[in-house]
C-alpha cells in the first residue's frame, strides 16, 4: 500500500505555521537589530539595519505570494471536486436510465415508468447544476470586481505613501541643511566603504 499524501488544505496549514514561525524569526530579528531607548547602538549600523529590513520585508512579500499561489491552489481543487461530485451525480442518473432501459422492453408508449423516473431525475440534477453553475459564475465575477478595486485601492495607498516618504525625506535633508548653515549640526564624515 502506498501511503496517503498529504492534502492541500493539510499543505496550507503547515504553510501557514511556517508563515507565523517566520513573523516570529523576522520580528526577533527586528527587535535585536534596535537599540533601546537611551542605549548603546549594535553592531548594526543604521544604514545595515535598513538594508536588514528591507530584504526582510521582501521576504514577506514573497512569503504573501506563497500564500496567495496556496489559496488560489486550494480555490482550483474544490472547484475539481465539485466538478468530479458533478459529473459522478449525472453519470448515476445517466446509469439509472440505461438500467431501467435494460429492464423494461419498450412499450408502445415508448418509456417505461421506471425511465420517466430516471429522466426525471436526470433532468432536476442538471436544474440544479446549472442554477449552481450561475450562481458560482456570479460569485467569481462579484470577487474579479472585488480583486480589481482592491488592487487599484492599494496601488493608489502604495502612491500617497511613496510620495509621503518622498516628502518627509526632503523635508529632512532641508532642515539638516538648515542646521548645517546655523551651525547646529556639523557635517557628518561619509560613512566608510567595506572592503568585499
Amino acid at each position: 500500500m502506498l501511503p496517503r499524501r498529504a492534502s492541500p488544505l493539510q499543505r496550507a496549514q503547515e504553510a501557514t505555521a511556517a508563515t507565523v514561525e517566520a513573523r516570529r524569526s523576522i520580528d526577533s530579528i527586528f527587535s535585536q537589530s534596535r537599540a533601546p531607548w537611551n542605549a548603546a547602538a549594535g553592531a548594526l549600523s543604521g544604514s545595515q539595519v535598513e538594508e536588514l529590513e528591507k530584504a526582510i520585508r521582501a521576504l514577506e512579500a514573497k512569503v504573501a505570494e506563497r500564500d496567495a499561489a496556496v489559496a488560489e491552489a486550494q480555490t482550483k481543487l474544490a472547484e475539481r471536486e465539485r466538478e468530479l461530485a458533478e459529473a459522478e451525480a449525472l453519470l448515476v442518473a445517466r446509469e439509472r436510465v440505461i438500467e431501467a432501459a435494460r429492464r423494461q422492453p419498450v412499450s408502445s408508449e415508448g418509456i417505461s415508468p421506471e425511465q420517466q423516473e430516471a429522466l426525471k431525475k436526470l433532468k432536476e440534477e442538471l436544474d440544479r447544476q446549472e442554477a449552481s453553475l450561475k450562481e458560482q459564475r456570479q460569485v467569481l465575477k462579484d470577487r474579479e470586481e472585488f480583486l480589481d478595486q482592491s488592487e487599484a485601492t492599494l496601488f493608489q495607498k502604495m502612491q500617497e505613501q511613496q510620495e509621503k516618504e518622498t516628502e518627509l525625506e526632503q523635508k529632512e535633508e532641508d532642515l539638516k541643511r538648515k542646521m548645517r548653515q546655523l551651525g547646529l549640526l556639523k557635517d557628518e564624515p561619509p560613512e566608510p566603504i567595506e572592503k568585499a
